[in-house]
């Protein structure tokens, strides 16, 4: 199986945190999200991985280069013009190799089995199979009904359009794209290369009315779209908090509940700290500071006074007068 990963967009939505860096460069605690994402596939044996790269994409490659440095083999497609999401992947498909695909969104935070994923779609022998979480607010989203049926996952139904409170009342359907699919390599032969084309809108709609077989897999675990700056702080939090599953000890230690210090910080005895939050790599706190809950420090900080909950960039220095 082959792993792609649709990381070209600007992430318009997380400005100004995108105006130097593409949104799957983003660090996740000090580590880049997309290096979290690559991990992910090298778990589940996936070693050839395709990343679709656009918008500052010279920060993705000179970063994971080959991929060799991350026990995987890793090859760029580069969108010279946006494509939108099924576009990137038609792109894509000369360096395809006949086995499913399994896709992937750059900005999505999950605890989502993807070993799991991966049996239900061979056990159904779906043309696609996707991942779908269950939402409050359905309004937000555009729905998938699904049913069950003699396979061994549900089949989709239908797509549906962001409805309103009426009709998200009315339909009774709360599970939404969750981001994450598997596709035979041939869904995309029927499409032109070289213009935008979208899954939402297009391609699996299409599957439907093709009579081909759509299969899906609800999650009912952790889920979060990190496409605003509130989601990708909320994100961290559900990580220091173990809401979302996270190997923490890898990157530091529990300092006292909740409190994750990397190994090289150094923490003043005196220092206050409520957690959760997390100090990163070379940073020093001082007898004079007082560090909330709710709060992220980069790496190299020196902080000496009281601060306010939410992020401190690397190289913040904050000295009380």
């Amino acid at each position: 199986m082959q792993a792609v990963i649709i990381a070209g967009g600007k992430g318009t939505r997380l400005l100004p945190l995108t105006y130097s860096s593409p949104k799957p460069m983003l660090p996740l605690l000090e580590r880049p999200f997309l290096e979290w994402m690559v991990e992910r596939c090298r778990r589940v044996g996936i070693a050839d991985i395709l990343i679709n790269v656009h918008y500052q994409s010279h920060q993705i490659e000179d970063y994971f280069q080959d991929g060799s440095g991350f026990g995987v083999k890793i090859r760029y497609i580069r969108e010279d013009n946006p494509l939108d999401t099924a576009g990137a992947m038609k792109l894509a498909e000369p360096f395809f190799s006949g086995e499913s695909l399994l896709v992937f969104n750059a900005d999505i935070l999950t605890d989502l089995d993807l070993a799991h994923l991966i049996d239900q779609h061979k056990q159904s022998q779906a043309q696609a199979t996707l991942a779908l979480t269950r939402v409050d607010d359905p309004t937000a989203f555009g729905l998938v009904e699904i049913q069950a049926c003699d396979r061994c996952c549900p089949q989709v139904l239908a797509f549906r359009e962001k409805p309103t409170p009426e009709e998200a009342a009315q339909l009774g359907i709360d599970t939404v794209n969750a981001g994450t699919y598997i596709l035979e390599p041939d869904v995309f032969a029927q499409y032109p290369a070289g213009v935008p084309l979208s899954f939402e809108r297009t391609v699996f709609p299409n599957l439907l009315t093709q009579k081909n077989w759509v299969s899906a897999v609800v999650w009912e675990g952790y889920w979060q779209d990190l496409g605003t700056p509130l989601k990708y702080y909320q994100a961290h939090l559900d990580i220091l908090t173990g809401r979302m599953p996270f190997d923490l000890a890898a990157i530091a230690q529990e300092h006292a509940p909740q409190v994750w210090v990397a190994a090289s910080a150094i923490i003043d005895p005196a220092a206050q700290i409520t957690g959760p939050c997390y100090v990163g790599d070379n940073t020093r706190l001082g007898p004079q500071a007082k560090v909330p809950a709710g709060t992220l420090i980069g790496r190299n900080c020196a902080i000496d006074a009281p601060i306010s909950p939410g992020f401190y960039a690397p190289g913040t220095l904050l000295v009380k007068a």
